[in-house]
Formats: structure tokens, C-alpha cells, sequence
């Protein structure tokens, strides 16, 4: 009989990290109401772009698909180590590049095991058909990665991608998807982030989240390095000046070098942080963790709650006149749009460079891969993607253990350490490619 994951105690690896790092305070809410963030299950390396911050490694796109048993163990896996209600991110490369079969047997699976699907993409072979077929299949949420990074012919601005946004968004309402956008930001964008962040508060009845991620000096991307004027701050001041509220980072969701959070209630051409009351959002934390004894705090948050005001009815009028003054502050955007009012979550992801990882953020990182080894941080695991991706595997077969190898594709009887073959040019992606196209250029 199998045991069933214990939620508080999957937590402490991660709440112990935070405590070594000196982030565990009375507003931290990782390793206290979850283990993890997410944990992305990567099921394709290959991807119908070339981006110049591409964080996959220039041998990525050489490597067979991992076959569906190995990542079923890999959903399974991440099941006995967090327990219910975590989300799993099915990316890649781009995962739409993986046959739709494979997809919506993974998507069946994740449900089945009471935790959450989100599909990362770019959303070019995302057709409403392909989500129809995904969101019936138990799939949570979409998130559509959107920027200038990806060099898309014929969209030069941040402001002509909105057309893409747009495009995207019709495609995924109405069939019970939560709805997320993922910008890289980096020097060549970094002055449209307010005007970008105008037109996400405009489709804000729509979306769940926006996340800006920072670039970070990791994989094949031709890009350089991180300009030392593109940090946390700066960019919480773009983002805050096209919301037009400033950007609070009160509540943690892990490392706070590593992600920066806020929670927006919108209103027409208005906006207005949810998390400005310090003395509330203490009291709401302690008495949701008080209230948390089924250990599923994040699945079961509107319950807790409801047993914390029981218990606490001074909480009640502390969150009703935060209430009041939130509808003040939206005032004039309720007035022009009636009956209106959305609430979108805003997220800051700053990545670390492959050769200067930080152990202490590595050891509380809330943003995770799932390996042959266990889940493991993103950060590290981009910085050794090679050795990842090509160590050989072990497929359970009974009594016995056979060995896949993604630079082969083959099953043998032992492990067999392969490297892949050098790629042909037309196949050849980043600094990989650029180096080649140069090589030839100057040898004729």
C-alpha cells in the first residue's frame, strides 16, 4: 500500500532553506503554505524558435524526446515529495512540439494524482483546438510566453507583439484556463515595460498573472551578458509606473534575490495593490497557518479562512476596511467601468548566471525541475543541462532496470554515458549557429 505524502512535512526542506538564507519572516509564505512554487517537468527539448536569451544549452535540440513512462515517474515522483495540489509545468523547449496524445496522457495523469497543469509555450502551435482538447483532458493553466527575445519576423516592439497577446488570449478564454503571460526583460525591452504593463492591466478580466523574468547569462542565447542597470528595482519601477500603483514586495514567495511579488485588484484605467497593510497581511498569515491542519494550505486557503474569521472575528473588520479604502482607491475606475473589477498577480523572476550560482538561493528555491535524480533548482539545473539531460536513465521493468539515453534514443541493458552527434548547420540554434555562420563566412 502506498503512503500518502505527508504536505507539512514536505514542506520543511525548503522553509529550512529559507531560514539558513535569513528569508523566513513573519511575511514569508514558501515552506510555511507550500514546498514549492512549481516544478516544471520538461518533456521535449526542441522548439520552434531561436531566442536570444534561450536558456537551453546548445546540445538541447539533439536530444530524443524523454519517452512517457520516464516522465510519468517524474509526476509521480514529484507526487511523493510535495503531495497534492502542486503545480507541475509541462514545458520544454516547447512542449506543443510533443504530440497531442502524449500531452493530454500527461495532463490525465497529473489530475489523477490531485495536482495542478500548467502549459508553457509560445503559443504558435497552440490553436483553440489543441487547448480545447488540453483543458478537457484536466489541464489548469496556459502560460504564453510573449517578447522581443523571440525575434518573430515582422514585430519589432513589445507593442506590435500585443497584436500576438491578443491573438492568444481569444484563443484561450472561455474553456476554463487560467490565463498567464511570461516576458523576458532585458535591455532592449526594458524601456517598453510600462506601456506593456498598460496593456495588461487593460486585459486584466482575463489574466491570472504576468511574470517578468530577468535576464540571466545561462544557455545558448546570442544575447550579452546582464546590463548592471537592469535590477530588481529598476524594473518594479517600470512595472509599478505602467500600473501606476508602485510595486509592493511585502509577501514572500521564497528568496527574495530570486522573486518579488504583488497582487493587483484592477478597475477600468485604475489599480491598487492588495498587499499595502503590513499589520493585516501578518494577521492573515498567522491565522491561516493556525487554521491549516490538513496541511493543504494553498487547496484548502477559502476554508481556512473562513475558520480563522470564526475564530478571530476582529480579522473581519481589519480585512472590511482594507476593503473600503482598496474601492476608494479604485473609485474612479469602477465609476467608468461598472461591475468590473479583476485582480491579476504580478511577479518578478530574477534568474542567476549559469557560473555564479548562490548556494543558499539554490537551496530555497521555489522554482524547480523535475530529474531523473528528484526536483532539483532551475537555475542549477540550467547551469549542468548537459549533464542532465544526457545521463542515462533507468526504466523500472519489473524486477528488472533496462537504460534510455536521450542523446541515442535507445534502451540497452546497461547504462551507456552517449553524447549526441555534432548537428548539421540548418539544425544548429544560438552562439552555436553564430559561430558556424561566422566560421564559414571568414574560411571562403
Amino acid at each position: 500500500m502506498l503512503t500518502k505524502p505527508n504536505p507539512k512535512q514536505g514542506r520543511a526542506p525548503l522553509r529550512e532553506g529559507l531560514i539558513a538564507a535569513g528569508q523566513y519572516d513573519a511575511l514569508q509564505t514558501a515552506g510555511r503554505f507550500y514546498p514549492v512554487a512549481c516544478v516544471a517537468l520538461e518533456v521535449t527539448q526542441k522548439c520552434n524558435l531561436d531566442c536570444a536569451l534561450c536558456y537551453l544549452s546548445e546540445h538541447s535540440e539533439q536530444a530524443y524526446d524523454i519517452p512517457l513512462v520516464v516522465l510519468f515517474q517524474r509526476i509521480a515522483m514529484v507526487h511523493r515529495q510535495y503531495g497534492d495540489g502542486v503545480t507541475i509545468q509541462i514545458t520544454g523547449g516547447d512542449p506543443t512540439l510533443r504530440s497531442i496524445d502524449d500531452l493530454d496522457a500527461i495532463c490525465r495523469e497529473i489530475r489523477r494524482l490531485n495536482m495542478r497543469s500548467c502549459l508553457m509555450t509560445n503559443g504558435i502551435k497552440a490553436t483553440r483546438q489543441f487547448l480545447e482538447r488540453l483543458a478537457a483532458a484536466g489541464l489548469d493553466d496556459v502560460a504564453f510566453h510573449v517578447d522581443l527575445t523571440q525575434e518573430r519576423k515582422g514585430f519589432d516592439s513589445e507593442d506590435a507583439l500585443n497584436e500576438v497577446r491578443k491573438t492568444y488570449i481569444e484563443r484561450a478564454r472561455g474553456l476554463g484556463l487560467r490565463i498567464l503571460f511570461n516576458t523576458t526583460v532585458y535591455e532592449r525591452n526594458l524601456s517598453e515595460i510600462p506601456k506593456l504593463c498598460q496593456f495588461f492591466r487593460s486585459q486584466a478580466r482575463y489574466l491570472t498573472l504576468v511574470s517578468f523574468q530577468m535576464q540571466a547569462e545561462t544557455g545558448r542565447g546570442t544575447a550579452a551578458k546582464r546590463d548592471a542597470s537592469l535590477t530588481q528595482d529598476v524594473l518594479a519601477e517600470k512595472i509599478g509606473a505602467g500600473f501606476g500603483v508602485p510595486f509592493h514586495k511585502k509577501i514572500g514567495i521564497g528568496h527574495s534575490e530570486c522573486t518579488r511579488y504583488d497582487h493587483l485588484a484592477i478597475a477600468g484605467d485604475r489599480a491598487a495593490s492588495v498587499l499595502t497593510d503590513t499589520r493585516l497581511l501578518e494577521r492573515v498569515i498567522r491565522a491561516l497557518e493556525r487554521s491549516d491542519t490538513s496541511g493543504h494550505a494553498v487547496a484548502n486557503g477559502p476554508r481556512n479562512m473562513r475558520k480563522a474569521l470564526l475564530r478571530e472575528p476582529g480579522l473581519l473588520l481589519h480585512l472590511c476596511a482594507g476593503a473600503m479604502k482598496l474601492l476608494w482607491q479604485l473609485k474612479s475606475g469602477l465609476w467608468t467601468s461598472p461591475g468590473r473589477l479583476s485582480r491579476l498577480s504580478v511577479v518578478i523572476h530574477s534568474f542567476m548566471d549559469a557560473n555564479s550560482l548562490v548556494p543558499e538561493r539554490c537551496d530555497s528555491c521555489v522554482f524547480m525541475v523535475a530529474t531523473k535524480d528528484g526536483p532539483l533548482s532551475m537555475c542549477k539545473f540550467n547551469a549542468e543541462r548537459d549533464a542532465q539531460l544526457f545521463a542515462p536513465v533507468a526504466l523500472q521493468n519489473g524486477t528488472k532496470d533496462t537504460w534510455w539515453s536521450a542523446a541515442t534514443g535507445q534502451v540497452t541493458d546497461t547504462p551507456v554515458n552517449a553524447r549526441p552527434a555534432p548537428p548539421a548547420f540548418k539544425n544548429m540554434k544560438g552562439r552555436q549557429r553564430a559561430r558556424e555562420a561566422h566560421r564559414r563566412e571568414h574560411s571562403t
